[in-house]
């Protein structure tokens, strides 16, 4: 039997400029290293949008918080666009209370945000 609270974090390419990384699990000061490294890895790739799906993560601490504000920080520089999956619950709130709101957009769900990533048009 699997432990609800081992983190677990899988990077998938639903379509075309677009990166997907379902987490599960707790982010914190343990698992965050492997976050941020397939997070890094996910914006360094050919893609316009990122998707951090949250809905299956039960916790998250500061190192969360600064891995996801680094990397949106240094996607934005590309021009990239960092959107976040997180239903109601404690790490919504957290987010809420920590302002990410501003930093990047929070979608309840993720067919809300494959809707908001929607490819680029070719010039």
């Amino acid at each position: 039997m699997t432990d609800p609270q081992q983190f677990r974090v899988e990077l998938t390419h639903p379509r075309d400029e677009l990166a997907l990384l379902a987490l599960a699990g707790e982010i914190d000061l343990y698992s965050g290293p492997q976050f941020h490294k397939v997070l890094l890895h996910a914006i360094g790739q050919d893609v316009r949008h990122v998707i951090v799906d949250f809905s299956a993560v039960s916790f998250i601490d500061s190192t969360a918080l600064g891995i996801l504000v680094a990397a949106a920080k240094r996607f934005r520089q590309d021009e990239g666009v960092l959107l976040i999956v997180c239903g109601p619950g404690n790490v919504r709130g957290l987010l809420q209370i920590a302002g990410m709101a501003q930093v990047f957009m929070i979608c309840a769900t993720l067919e809300e945000s494959l809707a908001t990533a929607q490819p680029t048009s070719p010039a």
